[in-house]
């Protein structure tokens, strides 16, 4: 297990990586970068900004704190799928396969580098399907499945576009990850192919660095194949390349082949600076392979020149990386399964979940089959009382009906009495006129006996008139004036009396006569009255208004 360890360290090394635009910021800059976007996610309320910020603290922390990207990249993807985006969803998945891949979280990584190729299928995106294969086959090469990985290396290569000199700078990556994955298999020629090819990209486009790793990786063919003298060249070309650009784990791994290639050879005197270059540069590796190795070599030449102090110092060493090395394992293995506690947590509630779906359903199952029957035996009863309802319905309807008609027939019996009244109102003034006429020929005593009659006429007719149409209203509408005073307080006795005789369909005319109110008045009044009715500015015909009032329960 730990010669497999130490083993995909190396790999994690030495061979690419394919991540979508991960920050290369400095510490400090980095640290400030997430906290203002932390401040920005927090205040945002807009989905897709939310989206995009998650997506950013995802890359920035993917390398530094994992669980933390974790926690991002799953609340991007959460997004995403409110949000309903195909795009947004790729990247989500995209994301959670890289930080899986970095917590060594491989079968999730796979899983999900695997959706965002399936979902690819619809609108293929090159980048996207370039780093999904790309970090296949290299999950693949740490398990040591290389014919998978190669598959996955040589899928990768045919979503390179154009030859900008960014797929080149990929290309070339990419070539060299086959060349060593060729290495590992022992099939050297095709290495050898492939690491040439990458070797010349890589010069055209000046990428020192990557030139710098595929000297190496040839070195280590060439060794293999027995051609000592040429893999000692492309190991101190390597050196030379990392000593001028001051790449520092390059150094450390250029001193690691070095030292490598003579203890092979059996040249320990040569060997032992190199290794020991590795060990003195402990403090700025990134890895803990190298100095694991080196160590390891120290103490076998140590102990084979006699030297046990220092080689008790290396093996002292080796135990301390190894120790490091096991407890950063450690620390992953328990985060990975804490993951997958949680995961299992979820997984469990889900299926809660749908076990009590599947019992619910069951129980409405049985409660429909049981509904049915009892439907089926109430069913003539309740057909029985729909009819006696129907029945039912059909007797209040006629009652309405009839109680419609009735009401009708009075309010035609009361305006027919009140226009009675108001022609014989006529006809008394009328007649009252043609008395003062009279009187003027009459003499003294006539005239006051004539004067007498008309103001008998005058002053007792109207009061008479008006309580009489009133009682006879009241008879007939009971709750309008109720009505009207609980939704319309302000009305005064003179305007509800106007919305009785509105509500009879009267004219102006009418009104007038029944009232001995001028016609002008009376259209003065009724304006007010649509004004207190809140009727003013609307098509709202008044009489309509006022014949459906009782007929709208209160409240209304």
């Amino acid at each position: 297990m730990r010669k497999k360890l130490l083993q995909n360290l190396l790999i994690k090394h030495f061979f690419l990586l394919a991540c979508i635009s991960f920050s290369c910021l400095n510490s400090d800059a980095q640290s400030s970068k997430i906290d203002s976007l932390k401040k920005s996610l927090s205040l945002t309320e807009n989905d897709e900004e939310k989206f995009k910020i998650a997506t950013e603290l995802t890359k920035l922390n993917t390398k530094t704190k994992p669980a933390l990207a974790l926690e991002y990249a799953e609340e991007s993807a959460r997004l995403a799928n409110m949000i309903k985006s195909d795009s947004f969803l790729q990247r989500a998945n995209l994301n959670l396969a890289t930080v899986y891949l970095q917590l060594e979280n491989y079968p999730k990584s796979v899983q999900f580098y695997y959706k965002v190729i399936h979902n690819s299928q619809k609108k293929p995106d090159p980048n996207i399907l370039f780093a999904a294969y790309v970090n296949l086959g290299t999950i693949y090469l740490m398990q040591n499945d290389f014919k998978n990985a190669i598959s996955k290396y040589t899928k990768a290569l045919t979503y390179l576009g154009d030859k900008t000199e960014r797929n080149l700078e990929r290309k070339a990556g990419l070539l060299n990850n086959l060349g060593g994955t060729y290495k590992e298999i022992k099939d050297y020629r095709r290495a050898e192919i492939y690491l040439n090819e990458a070797l010349k990209i890589s010069k055209q486009i000046g990428d020192q660095g990557n030139v710098a790793n595929i000297l190496n990786n040839q070195g280590q063919v060439y060794q293999h194949l027995g051609k000592n003298e040429l893999a000692l060249k492309h190991y101190l070309e390597a050196m030379a390349i990392r000593e001028k650009t001051r790449d520092t784990m390059g150094i450390a791994s250029s001193n690691y082949r070095l030292g490598q290639y003579y203890y092979s050879l059996g040249d320990y005197t040569a060997a032992e600076p190199y290794l020991k270059k590795v060990t003195i540069l402990k403090k700025d590796l990134g890895s803990y392979g190298l100095l694991s190795q080196s160590s390891s070599y120290l103490y076998n030449i140590y102990k084979q020149q006699g030297k046990y102090k220092e080689a008790l110092a290396a093996i002292e060493l080796q135990k301390e990386t190894n120790d490091s090395l096991f407890n950063e394992a450690r620390t992953r293995k328990i985060a990975q399964l804490e993951m997958q506690f949680e995961f299992d947590r979820k997984q469990s509630e889900l299926q809660t979940k749908q076990r009590e779906k599947d019992l619910y359903s069951w129980i409405i199952a049985i409660s429909l089959g049981l509904s049915l029957i009892i439907i089926t035996l109430l069913f003539f009863l309740q057909k029985n009382k729909a009819r006696r309802s129907q029945l039912n319905q059909a007797h209040l309807q006629l009652e309405k009906k009839n109680l419609e008609k009735d009401i009708e027939l009075k309010d035609k019996e009361l305006t027919a009495q009140v226009l009675h009244l108001v022609q014989k109102n006529e006809l008394i003034d009328v007649i009252s006129e043609k008395l003062l006429e009279i009187k003027q020929n009459m003499g003294p005593e006539s005239q006051t006996a004539v004067q007498k009659v008309v103001i008998d006429l005058q002053s007792n007719l109207q009061p008479e008139l008006l309580k009489e149409f009133k009682l006879r209203f009241q008879n007939i509408h009971k709750d309008f004036f109720d009505i009207l005073n609980e939704r319309f307080p302000d009305l005064s006795p003179s305007e509800l009396r106007l919305c009785a005789f509105l509500k009879l369909n009267l004219t102006t005319k009418e009104i007038s006569a029944i009232t001995n109110i001028s016609p002008k008045s009376i259209e003065i009044a009724r304006t007010r009255l649509r004004k207190k009715l809140n009727l003013t500015g609307t098509d709202t015909n008044l009489v309509i208004f006022l014949s459906q009032l009782d007929q709208t329960p209160v409240g209304q």
